[in-house]
């Protein structure tokens, strides 16, 4: 006669944020254990480009669901979308809008149907399945958490055991006769450690014990992923480094410029791409000189950093590849090619804001309705302004191709952008075309741009 089995294993996961080989590995490994039941504690979606496939998955195997706030957040893009444009950060936004524009309806209606807590009795001990805590579903509990709050909490939860997620840092902590459980990130762990984490609850014999578990698994697979669907390349570290955005942006101390060796390959990238499409060598690098000229005389104007100086110059050098398919249009044309071209190794962000950098070098000033550029975060939109701006006036100073100008002083004052010119002969055609192109520079600062001569060369 066979043995009746009288404990109860519990495969616990939280935080899987769209990460579906973290998933699929944390499935496997539990498998091995024999479980009975997955608890999943919400946050499917996310940073990890797979929202549909976690979703499908997850009703495939069977798992106990909560939504978490994360979800939440996805849920309500629509009708939070121009609040959180210039409310949040752009790499989190995007992600939401990414997230949002991605899944499935049949998906949206499964998340809308869930609960943010639960309830299961296991071996005649209660349990209370949260993602945040018993009090909310976005408060986050961890190591750092007053033992006086578990205790509050422990009070308000009345359950044996509360199981919660969302803090990302897998934890048991006693309080009393109740114990709080929280079994680490499956898809976004951080803490140094890569490895998806997860939790083995084993109920039996009116007690219950918890085994904390790491998992290995294909991190390159979400990273070729995240490529592919265009997000933002700090996703990438936050997998590859095992930290939150938060965490990246405050070791980074704000936007620098890619390392040299990074920074080489895209410039030799650019000039590759220059370079197949017959670009006039010495007008263009005339202009790149110029444009990171006034880049560095308006630094306490402008504000921007090494990074955007980068892009600028990016920018400069292929602002008029799109000759390469004629003289119409070409600014339109050089958008087009720096965003399509795959050897060019920069992010699909990065392309963008290079490649609209180049577009707004002539005619039209940046607007909303203008592909790409109406899909950037407002940070990026400003930022774009002021480089395509700077590189608009520095292709204007070079109105006859032929190296007139060679030297830039700037001057600024609340309501004027003063631009003396050392030039080595008569420049009046230069400064005319110049002055007509100040007008992006005039509209970002709002300031009036006058341009002249210094002085000639001796």
């Amino acid at each position: 006669m066979a043995r009746k089995k009288t404990q109860t294993t519990i495969a616990l996961i939280s935080d899987i944020h769209g990460n579906l080989p973290a998933l699929e590995a944390v499935l496997e490994d539990a498998a091995r254990h024999e479980i009975d039941q997955i608890w999943n504690l919400g946050d499917m979606l996310g940073y990890a480009p797979f929202p549909n496939e976690v979703l499908q998955k997850l009703q495939e195997v069977g798992a106990v669901n909560l939504i978490g706030n994360y979800d939440r957040k996805v849920l309500a893009f629509q009708d939070k979308r121009e609040k959180w444009k210039h409310k949040k950060s752009q790499a989190k936004y995007l992600g939401f809008r990414w997230n949002d524009a991605q899944l499935l309806e049949s998906h949206r209606v499964f998340l809308e149907s869930l609960p943010e807590q639960a309830r299961r009795r296991v071996n005649g001990l209660e349990t209370l399945l949260v993602h945040g805590s018993p009090a909310s579903i976005d408060e986050l509990l961890n190591s750092d958490t007053p033992e006086a709050r578990f205790e509050e909490l422990a009070e308000m939860a009345q359950a044996d055991i509360v199981v919660c997620g969302h803090s990302h840092e897998p934890f048991v902590q006693r309080v009393g006769e109740i114990s709080f459980v929280n079994p680490g990130s499956v898809g976004r762990p951080e803490g140094d450690d890569g490895r998806a984490s997860y939790a083995l609850l084993a109920f039996g014999d009116g007690a219950m014990k918890v085994g904390h578990r790491r998992v290995a698994y294909d991190i390159e697979r979400v990273v070729r992923a995240i490529h592919a669907a265009g997000l933002p390349a700090d996703y990438v570290e936050v997998f590859r480094q095992a930290k939150s955005l938060d965490q990246l942006w405050h070791e980074a101390k704000g936007a620098r410029r890619p390392g040299r060796g990074k920074s080489q390959k895209v410039l030799e990238a650019a000039l590759a791409l220059a370079t197949r499409c017959r670009y006039e060598r010495e007008h263009t690098h005339q202009v790149t000189r110029l444009a990171l000229e006034l880049f560095d005389q308006l630094r306490d104007l402008h504000q921007l950093g090494a990074g955007d100086r980068f892009w600028l110059e990016c920018g400069a050098l292929l602002h008029d590849i799109g000759w390469t398919e004629g003289q119409q249009g070409h600014h339109k044309t050089a958008l087009r090619l720096i965003v399509a071209d795959p050897r060019l190794p920069l992010e699909r962000r990065e392309r963008e804001i290079v490649g609209l950098i180049a577009r707004y070098h002539r005619k039209s000033l940046p607007s909303e309705q203008h592909k790409h550029y109406g899909n950037l975060h407002p940070s990026d939109q400003h930022r774009v302004a002021v480089l395509g701006g700077i590189l608009r006036l520095a292709d204007g100073l070079d109105r006859t191709h032929a190296s007139v100008v060679q030297r830039l002083a700037c001057k600024v004052s609340p309501r004027k952008i003063t631009i003396d010119c050392q030039v080595r002969e008569p420049a009046d055609i230069e400064f005319m075309a110049a002055k007509k192109k100040a007008d992006l520079l005039e509209s970002v600062f709002r300031r009036t741009v006058t341009i002249g001569p210094r002085r000639k060369a001796t």
